[in-house]
């Protein structure tokens, strides 16, 4: 059975690249624009990983990663912050706020399939 994604991230060309770039891996994708849609579809849908926004709205990510995290429905699905903010302050607080991972815009796409298959077990 193929592994799920679910993108939460608000621009729609960077939401279509990265569905179509797992979608060569043989990843599933679900797309959502906004943090709260994201909170719903994470429960609803149990993707296999997030990657997730930083700057939704809505909701932030970083509010959005808390909650995932504090769920017991959804606090083991592997979520990797995906975001221009990339200083190291953001970074850390994105991994405090309970990210797996923290992988800045804009990215390698061989850097993303990475990061997605090592956080997927693949």
């Amino acid at each position: 059975m193929a592994k799920k994604v679910l993108i939460v991230e608000d621009y729609p060309a960077t939401s279509k690249m990265m569905a179509e770039i797992l979608e060569m891996e043989g990843i599933q994708s679900v797309i959502t624009p906004d943090g709260t849609d994201g909170l719903e579809k994470a429960t609803k849908e149990k993707p296999d990983l997030i990657l997730l926004d930083i700057m939704l709205p809505g909701m932030s990510g970083l509010d959005v990663c808390s909650n995932l995290k504090s769920n017991p429905v959804t606090k083991n699905i592997p979520v990797i912050m995906v975001s221009v903010k990339a200083a190291d302050a953001d970074v850390k607080n994105g991994l405090a706020k309970g990210a797996d991972g923290y992988l800045s815009k804009p990215f390698d796409p061989f850097k993303l399939i990475e990061v997605v298959k090592k956080n997927l077990g693949m």
